[in-house]
């Protein structure tokens, strides 16, 4: 519809209107519909409402050409108009007039094409999200109020005049680019409402309600906020906030820039619903700028900025969202007691100090861009978890035990500050250094983990304790200690120079490897613990005291196969328990280097030693004294070497450069190699305090001989430095001459073997065959060369099955076999081991077992002359035992053949008969090769030769009262020759040789006796004593029984 209006007069009188009404009339125009005036009349509106209660539903266009698009003319009351999204109402100005003070309310979708300004009337626009006013707008008279409502997003141009109140509703976004300076009251219900004018100047009340947002930069926003809802600083530069915010709601801050909360009230901010940082700064110089204590920090990628010293209230929660947050103390301190949640990673800058004492568990670890963070403040809280990267210093300070479990890196540093312990176990890179202020840092906790680089300045304590091996390569100084907790081992590397002391608990404190022999540790007292090790290849710079294990060099476990070395104490070494100078399997020539005094309280002294000829060839781990050695110290030598006769002071052990008190040490256990056994003694040609190892016995500890000394006469023990044997070599040097008299004592003798047959014949004749036994046993003391000797103890069992083979009258011949068990049982001893005061002359023993096999024949003659001829063959089996329990074990086995002869002859008229006698006898023993824990023994083979040359004296057949038995008694006087000297017995490499004294006389007693028709009865005793020479004295009994038929 149109009208084109060239004067005022219109239709009905009313004016040059196009379309006019009175009250309660409602006009429709549609989509594509129009009201437009044409005409040139500037009071000819396309709509003129004349009265109240009206309505305009505008979804097409209303148009003034010269004129306002609505008039109203009503004085009172109201009309409403809303413009539809398709709606467009335009004038050249003002779209809407009125005449009186009548209220309008406005509600625009669409497009408003020029200005709006509203009448006297207490008028009402509402404005939604897509819709547009092209010009400017006011409320003109009355008490005036404009709502923001829909969906979207949209901007309002221009400044807010005489509307006194402003309501955002809906969840959409209103811009306001304007200043709101002249509205009393404004209010955002739901939804956005931004404001980037300034408006530093309203003095109304603006109300943020609680599913509001108030959004805008500090210069855009009124001194006075309520805020139930959330307040955003969108803050792309810098900005201050110096009026009051408060209410039940939130304060966010976005944008790059920096905001400074300075409110002016002295309470401060009262908002209580929280502070989200979500980007760029908040600044502060209060607390209280946060709003109430109660209300939450929360960061979401932004920085929190002190401009003084503060501490955040104890109340305030504060997290950090995984984009992260950040304090920027810049050069103030400030306390968060609070434990700080959430998934980020919280960031410290500025060159001030952030001190967290409350249970954190943020989990994205932490950052310090300069600074110090402190974790505690002296009491028993105050800890973070995950990763920290120190570009700063980051501070321990608890009073307890507190484990960080953490990896720290940067190029920061790291102090532990509390009187606590701080225990690390994380694998920590930074590179700024330690400090330890007070207190125990501690890295590991019994695990694998738990390391530092770097130096650290210990004014405390530094605790090493890891179940590993972890090494450490920086150098530790101040006045503090170190101790060594873990079971692990520590291996430090620098050359630390702290004197606080060092206590090796438990684990091994290694100083310096083989590639760092110039390692050291402080000046101050070092403890070992029982069970704990300390060594390496560096220096100790002050004293030890031991209770556990010093090892040097690669007597370490795990550095054996590293090179020999020296280890240094250079103060006193008190040593109660272990110096580890040698580890079986490892090299030779570790040196233990005690700068002071040595004292043994029961320790024990373990060394690598090559058991030779000593002198210039000697080989040996030492411990060097360059002070004095007092207590005691058993010395353990880890052998090598096949043992040797020492020459010139023997073998080195322990160099005393000052005095050394006698029994500072002596031999933990036998010392033994080869043939010989080792012993301890103090001095040398010009070295009265070193102690050496020597094969000579020595009358006291002193000079060796120059040269041999000339053995001592017959049964007297030497007083000269005689070669120190070990105890089992007298009983693998003597056994055989044992074993080759045992098979002659079997082979024995016609008489002692089957008894008078010939004195039995005579009465009892006709017998032919028999069977026959014997028991004997013989007790022998003999020497072997004045030094060795024996004491042995034999027992056999002889049986024997006999054949006469031929029996003329007056005489007989026999033939039979034999079998024997026996066995014999020897102690040895060594008379010069009593030159060294410390030994015993008891040397061992031998156990023997023996099974013979033989036979015989024998010729008797009717004049009384015999023949007899034997053979045999013996196993051996000798088991060998020392005082020392080494044993050994060892067979053999003996071929043995003997020829007697003898022929009685009768003393005068007497019954009394003399019956010379000579028998060779002759075996060939092989005992062969074995060995025990300390040599070789080589298989010693013999062939003997043993001539006898005697008498017997008898009267045959002394008949009893009854004439039905009779006896023949009987006196034997022999002298007995070895014409060939037994072979020898190599221990080790040295050889013995094993005979006893070669020429000696026997005396016996025995008798013959019939028993019955066809059994004898016979038994002997005899005693042999050496003529001259080696001692040998010996008693052999026997008694036999025989049965003919």
């Amino acid at each position: 519809m149109s009208a084109t209006a060239v004067s005022s007069q219109g239709l009905y009188g009313t004016g040059a209107n196009a379309i006019d009404f009175l009250n309660n009339s409602k006009l429709t125009v549609q989509q594509g519909g129009q009201v437009v005036t044409l005409g040139t009349e500037a009071y000819g509106e396309p709509i003129n409402v004349e009265g109240s209660g009206n309505s305009i539903v505008n979804s097409g266009l209303i148009k003034g050409t010269h004129s306002v698009a609505i008039w109203f003319q009503n004085t009172s009351g109201a009309n409403t108009v809303i413009n539809s999204p398709t709606g467009i109402i335009q004038a050249p100005g003002n779209v809407i007039g009125s005449s009186g003070n009548g209220a309008v309310d406005f509600t625009n979708y669409g497009q408003v094409i020029g200005d709006l300004n509203f009448g006297g009337g207490d008028d009402v626009l509402r404005l939604y999200t897509g819709s547009s006013i092209s010009g400017s707008f006011s409320g003109g008279g009355g008490n005036n109020s404009i709502f923001l409502n829909g969906l979207g997003a949209s901007s309002l141009p221009g400044n807010f005049t005489q509307f006194q109140s402003l309501y955002k509703q809906d969840s959409g976004t209103w811009t306001l680019t304007g200043t709101i300076t002249g509205v009393t009251l404004s209010e955002v219900q739901a939804g956005t409402l931004v404001l980037t004018g300034n408006n530093n100047s309203y003095t109304g009340r603006i109300l943020v309600d609680a599913g509001g947002t108030l959004e805008a930069r500090a210069q855009s926003l009124p001194l006075s906020i309520s805020d139930n809802g959330l307040v955003r600083f969108v803050q792309p530069d810098a900005g201050t906030y110096t009026g009051l915010l408060d209410g039940t709601g939130s304060v966010e801050k976005t944008g790059a820039g920096t905001l400074t909360l300075a409110p002016t009230a002295p309470a401060g901010n009262t908002y209580s619903g929280g502070t989200t940082i979500t980007q760029g700064t908040v600044a502060l110089a209060a607390d209280n700028a946060l709003g109430a204590a109660t209300g939450a920090l929360t960061f979401n990628g932004g920085t929190l900025q002190l401009t003084r010293n503060l501490d955040l209230a104890a109340t305030r929660a504060v997290s950090v969202n995984a984009p992260g947050g950040t304090f920027d103390t810049q050069a103030f301190t400030s306390t968060v007691a609070q434990g700080i949640t959430g998934t980020g990673q919280l960031t410290k800058a500025g060159t001030g100090s952030l001190t967290l004492t409350g249970t954190n568990t943020y989990t994205g670890g932490t950052t310090i861009a300069a600074g110090t963070l402190r974790l505690g403040n002296g009491g028993t809280s105050g800890s973070i978890t995950g990763d920290v990267m120190d570009n700063g210093a980051l501070l321990f300070d608890r009073s307890d035990v507190a484990g960080y479990a953490g990896t720290i890196s940067g190029s920061g540093a790291v102090n532990q500050a509390g009187v606590g312990t701080t225990v690390l176990t994380g694998a920590s890179t930074y590179t700024g250094g330690t400090s330890i202020s007070a207190g125990t840092l501690q890295l590991g906790s019994s695990g694998t983990s738990g390391s530092i680089v770097g130096d650290v300045t210990d004014n405390g304590q530094l605790a090493f304790d890891r179940s590993d091996v972890a090494g450490f390569a920086g150098t530790i100084s101040g006045t503090g200690s170190v101790s060594q907790t873990g079971s692990g081992a520590t291996v430090l590397t620098g050359a630390n120079t702290y004197n606080g002391g060092t206590a090796v608990q438990t684990g091994t404190l290694v100083v310096g490897d083989s590639a760092h022999p110039s390692a050291t540790i402080g000046a101050g007292s070092t403890t070992v613990a029982h069970g704990a090790t300390l060594g390496g290849y560096g220096t100790v710079l002050g004293s030890v005291d031991n209770a556990g294990v010093v090892a040097t060099a690669n007597a370490l476990p795990f550095t054996s196969g590293s090179p020999s070395g020296t280890f240094t104490i250079a103060g006193d070494f008190t040593n109660r328990g272990v110096a580890q100078l040698g580890v079986t399997g490892n090299t030779i020539g570790n040196v233990l280097n005690v700068g002071s005094n040595y004292t043994g309280v029961g320790g024990t002294l373990r060394l690598n030693t090559l058991l030779n000829q000593g002198g210039a060839a000697s080989q040996s781990d030492r411990l060097v004294v360059n002070g004095n050695t007092t207590g005691n110290t058993a010395i353990q030598i880890n052998k090598a070497g096949s043992g040797a006769q020492t020459v010139a002071d023997g073998i080195q052990l322990v160099q005393v450069n000052g005095n050394s008190a006698a029994g500072s040490f002596a031999l933990g256990a036998p010392v033994q190699a080869g043939a010989y056994q080792y012993l301890l003694y103090r001095g040398g040609a010009s070295t009265p305090s070193d102690w050496y190892l020597r094969t000579t016995l020595e009358t006291a500890p002193g000079v060796p001989p120059t040269t041999p000394a000339t053995p001592p006469a017959p049964g007297n023990p030497p007083s000269f430095a005689a070669p120190a044997y070990r105890p089992a070599t007298v009983g693998y040097t003597m056994t055989p001459s044992l074993n080759l008299d045992y098979g002659f004592s079997i082979l024995g003798r016609l008489h002692e073997r089957v008894g008078d047959v010939a004195s039995l014949s005579a009465v009892q004749p006709g017998s032919k065959d028999g069977v026959w036994g014997r028991i004997g046993g013989e007790s022998l003391d003999a020497n072997s060369d004045d030094r060795f000797s024996s004491d042995e103890r034999t027992f056999f069992a002889q049986l024997g099955k006999d054949w006469t083979l031929d029996a003329p009258t007056g005489g007989s011949t026999h033939a039979g076999v034999t079998v024997t068990l026996g066995s014999t049982s020897a102690s040895f001893e060594d008379s010069a081991r009593n030159i060294n005061a410390q030994l015993s002359n008891a040397t061992g023993s031998v156990e023997t077992q023996a099974q013979s096999v033989g036979g015989y024949w024998t010729k008797y003659l009717s004049d009384g002359t015999y023949f007899d001829g034997v053979g045999q063959l013996t196993h051996y089996h000798n088991k060998y035992g020392d005082i020392y329990s080494d044993n050994a074990a060892q067979n053999g086995y003996g071929a043995g053949a003997s020829g007697e002869i003898g022929k009685p002859f009768v003393l005068g008229s007497t019954r009394i008969a003399i019956e010379p006698q000579a028998q060779l006898l002759y075996q060939y023993v092989h005992l062969n090769a074995t060995n025990d824990a300390i040599s070789s023994v080589s298989a010693n083979s013999t062939n003997a030769l043993r001539g006898r040359l005697g008498f017997r004296l008898f009267t045959a057949n002394l008949s009893n009262n009854s004439k039905d038995g009779a006896a023949t008694p009987y006196f034997t006087a022999n002298v007995l020759h070895d014409f060939f000297s037994p072979g020898q017995t190599e221990v080790g490499n040295a050889s013995f040789d094993s005979g006893m004294n070669k020429t000696w006389y026997e005396l016996g007693v025995g008798v013959t006796t019939s028993a019955g028709k066809n059994s004898e009865l016979y038994a002997n005793v005899k005693y042999s004593r050496n003529f001259s020479g080696a001692y040998r004295q010996g008693v052999f009994g026997q008694a036999g029984y025989r049965y003919s038929w």
